[in-house]
């Protein structure tokens, strides 16, 4: 008898259990609900935080240096003979000073005439001249391109000035980006052992350009854009001291709040205009917290605020 019972009840589990593997694997629950998943055993080790109020600052901090400003091209706008050079190699100039005399010569059809008796005469006129100055269009030290009785072209460089004027210049990371997506004209520059800290103007981020870098000892650097690495770049007024090299860093006042609900960073989905947080119902049961969405602020990288969606005192999960 047991011969034949034992494995009929072994047949019978083994048909059990697989009927029971078929149903996880293609008949999962259908339980969609935007409800916390949290199991009993966990749920002590969730965190939760609550919404506050208070002021936040969205202040900006970007390392880098002190770079002098890239060397500038001067080009001919006529095309002609380099009548005279005004300025001498190295020369130190100012913008708008004149750096050399281009002369264009156009000849003319001579006058022809033709006396009473028959006699044709022909009377030479003048060349047409037209003139160009070219002028510094940048105070610096300038380099001539080209030597007197040169001819040149519409577009041909001319001269090169090497700015006396300095910038401030730094990586910006991606999570950087997002807080200065309204980043003010301005910054405030700290120099490390340098003057005390000022403002520098003309700020501007985008993608890294083409640049030409002088050091300290006068040696130039080319650095070439790929169209990816962000930079933060601000212009030294002309009344501070520094130099090539030094440790610089930007600090960017881009916004504040005052009485504002804030929650961290850690307890939202997302970053900028609009995220998720998991509310917490009034019960205080963690397992319970709906998946909300919330209208974001400014952020100081620690916490964010909350514009729209939350209200003071509310818990969510962090």
């Amino acid at each position: 008898m047991k011969r034949f019972v034992w494995p009929a009840i072994k047949t019978l589990i083994a048909v059990i259990a697989a009927v029971a593997l078929v149903k996880i694997a293609f008949f999962p629950s259908q339980n969609n609900s935007a409800t916390a998943d949290i199991s009993p055993g966990y749920a002590a080790n969730v965190k939760t935080v609550a919404v506050t109020t208070g002021n936040i600052s969205n202040t900006v901090e970007v390392k880098g240096r002190i770079v002098q400003d890239a060397t500038v091209e001067v080009q001919a706008d006529l095309a002609g003979v380099v009548d005279s050079v005004a300025v001498e190699k190295d020369a130190q100039v100012n913008a708008g000073e004149p750096l050399l005399y281009i002369k264009h010569s156009e000849p003319q059809s001579p006058v022809t005439k033709t006396d009473e008796e028959g006699n044709v005469t022909q009377t030479p006129v003048a060349d047409k001249v037209t003139w160009s100055t070219i002028y510094a269009p940048v105070s610096g030290t300038v380099t001539p391109k080209v030597i007197r009785q040169q001819e040149t072209g519409v577009g041909v460089v001319v001269a090169t000035i090497a700015p006396s004027t300095y910038s401030a210049t730094g990586t910006v990371s991606a999570a950087q980006q997002y807080r200065l997506t309204n980043a003010p004209t301005a910054a405030t520059l700290t120099l490390e052992g340098g003057p005390a800290p000022f403002q520098c103007n003309n700020l501007k981020v985008g993608t890294k350009s083409t640049s030409t870098t002088t050091g300290e000892n006068g040696s130039k650097t080319t650095t070439s854009g790929d169209g990816t690495s962000v930079e933060m770049r601000c212009s030294v007024p002309g009344d501070q001291k520094v130099f090539a090299g030094m440790a610089a860093t930007m600090s960017v006042d881009a916004g504040s709040a005052s009485d504002a609900l804030l929650v961290p960073v850690t307890a939202v989905e997302g970053k900028v205009g609009s995220g998720f947080v998991w509310l917490v119902p009034e019960s205080g049961d963690a397992s319970k917290a709906v998946k909300t969405a919330v209208k974001l602020g400014i952020t100081d990288g620690t916490n964010i605020q909350i514009t729209a969606g939350l209200k003071a005192d509310q818990q969510v999960l962090q």
